[in-house]
């Protein structure tokens, strides 16, 4: 049978890595802004969201961990500490997410056009060497058409896949997603 000691141990790096696991959930599947994306991960009240807590726990499991293991503290005083330090944590990234991660949009057009580029699109009308052709796309969660041409000249049939590379002027200049793929 494990001591209180060892108990504290296993409970503070159990909650540590919580944390690391949800901070690594996070930076592979991304935090929405509004949580209305589809498959967005929604918590009842406002300052929740998966890196903040992953940060809280991974603060509030590290300090309590090292403390528990290396000091001869009371149990109390730990506590305290890997509270405060969670919150420290909880507070950080709250303030790294509004300054950085989930920043408003500047309404700058090159933020947007920069955003677009590398998106794959479907031809929804044929586009031609001479004639622009017309595509459609997600965007911010919203259904989107465009003209389009290709940027090798070439015929693009309805059905297509294809991938922005840039938009000027309304005109979307795209690329078969076939040839994209074979590059990646």
């Amino acid at each position: 049978m494990m001591s209180l000691h060892e108990t504290e141990i296993v409970f503070y790096a159990v909650v540590f890595g919580a944390g690391l696991f949800i901070g690594v959930y996070a930076m592979l599947h991304g935090t929405v802004r509004k949580g209305h994306e589809p498959g967005a991960i929604r918590f009842p009240m406002a300052g929740f969201n998966t890196p903040v807590i992953g940060a809280a726990l991974g603060a509030f499991g590290a300090v309590g961990y090292l403390a528990t293991k290396y000091s001869q503290y009371d149990t109390i005083i730990i506590l305290i500490a890997a509270l405060v330090a969670g919150a420290a944590g909880w507070s950080g990234m709250t303030v790294l997410m509004a300054k950085w991660a989930l920043r408003g949009s500047l309404n700058d057009p090159h933020e947007e056009i920069e955003e677009l580029q590398g998106t794959v699109a479907t031809v929804t009308q044929p586009i031609t060497p001479t004639a622009l052709g017309e595509i459609s796309f997600s965007f911010r969660g919203s259904p989107t058409r465009t003209p389009a041409r290709s940027i090798n000249h070439d015929a693009v049939t309805v059905g297509t896949e294809v991938v922005i590379d840039k938009i000027e002027n309304g005109v979307a200049d795209v690329e078969l997603w076939s040839i994209v793929e074979q590059r990646l």
